[in-house]
């Protein structure tokens, strides 16, 4: 299920990612995945109602056991010797096969969407076992459509993406297709070979992802993908990669305050990177930010408080839109700046990870497989 994924790429990446800020910081400045990504790259619904259902862990434990009609603290059984519910979490495969056995339509068809989004959107580290808050949002069929399930997604990514630059933090998780292919789609350094395809299908579909070897050659990769990123300029990303109007019918990829995924709330604040939307970067204002957080290095808790209150942020859509012609203009340059910005972003963050002593810095290799993805662009005139 993973063996498209570049791990050594999206390290590199979660190296440069700010929980405070939730954005990547570039040599250049910020740059991060906003709901218009979203919504080009996965192709499912970022506006809607908040996913901001919660329940204790008795209740969610409760709710699997009325799920699959057992008791969630017996073992899987068959091939399986674990069991239902541990730390926290649901058996993935044994729920897909308790859901056909039930002979329940209703019932088979919630543990395949469960299964589904656990694998997809709301990845565990573990890799075969589910978030029971996921179904927090299945049980009542008639609501399924109604939600912001890439809002939600993105919540979730970006709360594994604060967790992973955590020193004691091992692994990543969350939706890392979507992560990749964003890279794909905003830095052309890093682009595998591309399938045309219908302008209303997820961006994600077209990427043609090599398998890559693991271990030494994953380190090599690492520290040449490192050199990479400290190299790049402005003018290596294609800012508005779905053109300068690809979020004009994504209204809500401007909204500012928090996303959630259940008791998972992040902030989100596109004015950190308006060149994403064809607009000049500015000093952006200060966040809306958490109450209260607790992010010790150990990784062993984490933990970002919001005051309630703030779950009524997403519902007022016209306050909370960013006014991109009242906050700045539109770039006659797509990497355009204010003067004052590179000197701001200097004095609170750092342009590079590797040290200049590390090594040479690393001729830039072509964009791959260009010549081939023009070529079949050819068929599609």
């Amino acid at each position: 299920m993973m063996q498209h994924l570049d791990m050594a790429l999206l390290s590199a990446f979660v190296e440069r990612w700010q929980p405070d800020t939730n954005t990547f910081h570039m040599p250049f400045g910020e740059i991060s995945i906003l709901l218009h990504d979203v919504h080009h790259i996965l192709r499912i619904p970022v506006d809607g109602e908040l996913m901001g259902d919660e329940a204790s862990q008795d209740t969610l434990k409760s709710d699997m056991g009325g799920l699959v009609r057992l008791s969630v603290d017996a073992q899987v059984g068959g091939k399986w010797k674990s069991k239902w519910y541990d730390n926290g979490a649901m058996h993935a495969e044994g729920l897909l096969v308790r859901g056909g056995v039930l002979k329940i339509k209703e019932m088979e068809v919630q543990c395949y969407l469960f299964v589904l989004l656990g694998s997809t959107l709301f990845v565990d580290k573990s890799r075969d076992r589910l978030r029971p808050a996921i179904n927090l949002f299945l049980k009542d069929h008639r609501r399924f459509t109604d939600y912001a399930w890439g809002a939600g997604a993105l919540a979730y990514l970006y709360r594994q993406l604060g967790v992973a630059t955590r020193a004691g933090s091992k692994g990543l998780c969350g939706c890392l297709t979507l992560l990749q292919a964003w890279i794909y789609e905003y830095f052309p350094l890093f682009r595998p070979s591309q399938l045309p395809q219908s302008p209303d299908a997820p961006r994600a579909s077209s990427w043609i992802s090599p398998r890559l070897p693991g271990g030494d050659e994953a380190r090599q990769r690492l520290a040449r993908y490192r050199q990479l990123l400290d190299e790049l300029s402005a003018d290596d990303v294609t800012w508005t990669p779905y053109g300068r109007d690809g979020h004009i019918d994504i209204p809500r990829s401007l909204y500012t305050g928090p996303i959630r995924f259940s008791d998972i709330a992040e902030g989100y604040d596109p004015a950190r990177c308006l060149r994403q939307f064809g607009y000049r970067q500015i000093i952006p204002r200060a966040m809306t930010v958490p109450h209260d957080q607790y992010r010790p290095a150990s990784g062993s808790s984490y933990i970002v408080f919001w005051d309630p209150w703030v779950n009524q942020l997403w519902d007022n859509v016209a306050a909370r839109r960013l006014d991109l012609d009242f906050a700045s203009r539109p770039c006659e340059q797509p990497s355009e700046i204010v003067e004052e910005y590179v000197d701001w972003f200097l004095a609170r963050s750092h342009p590079r990870i590797t040290h200049p002593t590390d090594g040479e810095p690393q001729p830039r290799p072509l964009l791959v497989h260009q010549v081939s993805y023009d070529f079949l662009l050819l068929f599609q005139i």
